[in-house]
């Protein structure tokens, strides 16, 4: 059975994009549309919030297709930046394309922080994804890391790659496609991340064409 993999990058604003893949005379606002014209997720980065890129983030579903899926990554500085309110009404104005939370690998000390975003999650019914600290959330899948009985269980990936070797790279998520295989997926289906500072949006190109090669 085809399993659906989403596939997108560690933010859209990438500098080295703005004459290899956005034109050069496309504004800034406008490059989240063009970017979601050949993706259908995007992990916000926790400093978009920090930097001002996220004000008006109201307006961002009029940017993106119908079926683009937004994730965040939480960051305890978040808050030194915006108001736990106003981060709960900026991400409500992406509630019907927000499809997770996504909580830092490593284990954090401030659990008073740790549960705003909790609580924010389960405010606007969305995924709480990886994390150590954070009981019951989603495991996030990366390469050579072992989460459950030997194996890695999970429908989220990200995995740090500039993707110049394509052939290493379907080696390295070949295991993830493999265990999505036992997975009973919903129609969001799973998604594939990469993040590095070098990605060009062609190369993430060409690994959309290597996913539906391996039939995804």
């Amino acid at each position: 059975m085809k399993q659906t993999i989403n596939l997108g990058a560690y933010g859209w604003l990438h500098q080295d994009w703005k004459n290899s893949f956005y034109p050069e005379e496309l504004p800034a606002d406008w490059r989240l549309g063009y970017y979601s014209n050949e993706f259908n997720t995007v992990l916000v980065p926790a400093f978009y919030w920090q930097e001002g890129y996220m004000a008006g983030c109201e307006d961002l579903l009029d940017d993106v297709h119908p079926g683009f899926q937004f994730f965040i990554e939480c960051d305890d500085r978040i808050f030194d930046t915006i108001p736990p309110s106003e981060l709960t009404d900026a991400l409500r104005s992406l509630q019907p394309q927000l499809s997770g939370l996504v909580f830092p690998d490593v284990l954090r000390m401030n659990k008073a922080l740790d549960d705003r975003f909790l609580v924010l999650a389960d405010s606007l019914e969305v995924e709480v994804i990886g994390g150590q600290s954070v009981p019951g959330a989603a495991k996030v899948w990366r390469p050579g890391k072992t989460l459950v009985n030997g194996q890695q269980q999970a429908r989220f990936a990200i995995i740090e790659d500039d993707l110049r070797d394509l052939r290493a790279v379907r080696s390295k998520i070949e295991p993830f496609t493999r265990q999505l295989q036992d997975q009973r997926l919903d129609k969001k289906g799973a998604t594939l991340i990469v993040s590095h500072p070098q990605l060009q949006a062609a190369d993430l190109g060409k690994l959309r064409s290597v996913l539906e090669i391996m039939g995804h």
